[in-house]
């Protein structure tokens, strides 16, 4: 039986945010999704959509912008917008310093901070023209519970980067499986793993990591691996990795 999906096409006008708004509703009790969620959901797509109309789009309600939502299991669902203004991956944007004070902290960039915090995954890729950012959150998480990983996304043609952060383990690593299963199945021959703000792997990452690098290798393409923190580091050191995945020294 196909998901169960819904998908709405809208001017680039901030007036339309209610129609999405409706939509997330509207499949929310379909189905049967907690308060919670499709809170984060309503939260997720306002700034997808609303960072379009106005920084994409610029405000030229004459164009127009698609939102799509899916069900992937009866505890996870998946988000799309897609728009054709000038390409841009909001996901390029340095992270949000939230421990800074006040009069130090930049006015801006909290969109995109809170889309990534309460999405587990999240993916920009600009393909034939159009620009498509892609939002995944596990459902039933306790209100104000971050994921215990964070996947950032981003490919341009056969390359792509995955910015991982938290903590990648047996229970986090179903996630970033799948989406490199699906990025190296259809046609990513540079894969780049920017572990910088991943805090720890076990042996259930690892797996991910050395498959990936073999079907890469043998078609051809790379994985590379980059600023792995100490944690991080330490682990792939005592694993062998750091040689036979080819990962370069620490500066």
């Amino acid at each position: 039986m196909p998901a169960p999906t819904q998908s709405l096409t809208i001017a680039a006008d901030l007036a339309e945010l209610a129609r999405v708004m409706t939509m997330i509703d509207d499949f929310s009790t379909r189905m049967s999704i907690g308060a919670t969620d499709v809170s984060a959901l309503h939260l997720a797509l306002e700034e997808i959509v609303t960072n379009v109309i106005t920084h994409g789009y610029q405000g030229n309600a004459t164009r127009s912008l698609s939102v799509q939502i899916e069900a992937l299991a009866a505890d996870r669902i998946r988000a799309s917008v897609t728009d054709a203004a000038p390409a841009y991956n909001p996901l390029a944007r340095p992270e949000v310093n939230t421990s800074l004070p006040l009069e130090a902290r930049p006015v801006g960039g909290l969109g995109v901070h809170l889309v990534r915090k309460l999405m587990d995954v999240c993916f920009y890729e600009h393909r034939d023209g159009q620009n498509i950012f892609t939002i995944e959150r596990q459902l039933g998480r306790a209100a104000g519970a971050a994921a215990s990983m964070s996947i950032a996304a981003s490919r341009l043609a056969a390359s792509a980067t995955l910015t991982l952060s938290g903590r990648l383990d047996g229970l986090s690593s179903p996630d970033l499986e799948r989406l490199v299963s699906a990025l190296i199945t259809s046609g990513v021959r540079t894969l780049t793993f920017d572990l910088s703000s991943l805090d720890y792997v076990s042996s259930a990452g690892l797996r991910i990591f050395i498959i990936a690098a073999k079907k890469l290798k043998a078609g051809g393409g790379e994985a590379r691996f980059t600023d792995l923190s100490p944690a991080v580091h330490e682990v792939f050191q005592i694993s062998g990795l750091l040689t036979a995945l080819g990962v370069a020294p620490r500066a």
